[in-house]
């Protein structure tokens, strides 16, 4: 629908997806049957289905390494640390640290993980 200058357009009207009635394309809900998808459920293309695919991967990898790093921490601060409570203290901090190096080897393993595909 071309809208004349100076005038501002109608909004285009679809069936619902639901119960068939006319309803406005910007519509929240349907006035009629209060369906909160009036055009549909949404169709997701091949390369929009693989992006959210790859990006659910970078998001396991992201959390495996971050725990993966921080436990190999934690183990080595308990094992190297004086004993006792000081030991624990020294778990945590090592813990710590392997979570801050493993967040930052999950991203670069996801950013650089394109180029030898």
């Amino acid at each position: 629908m071309v809208a004349k200058q100076g005038r501002a357009s109608r909004p285009e009207l679809i069936e619902c997806h639901d119960c068939g009635q006319a309803v406005s394309f910007t519509a929240a809900a349907c006035p009629h049957c209060g369906s909160t998808e009036p055009a549909g459920p949404v169709v997701q293309s091949r390369r929009e289905l693989r992006r959210l695919r790859i990006e659910a991967s970078n998001d396991r990898r992201l959390v495996i390494v971050t725990l993966l790093c921080a436990g190999l921490g934690g183990f080595y601060g308990a094992v190297m640390g004086p004993g006792g409570v000081a030991s624990a203290g020294t778990a945590l901090f090592y813990g710590f640290i392997g979570a801050v190096i493993g967040m930052r080897a999950a991203f670069i393993i996801n950013v650089t993980r394109g180029l030898f595909d």
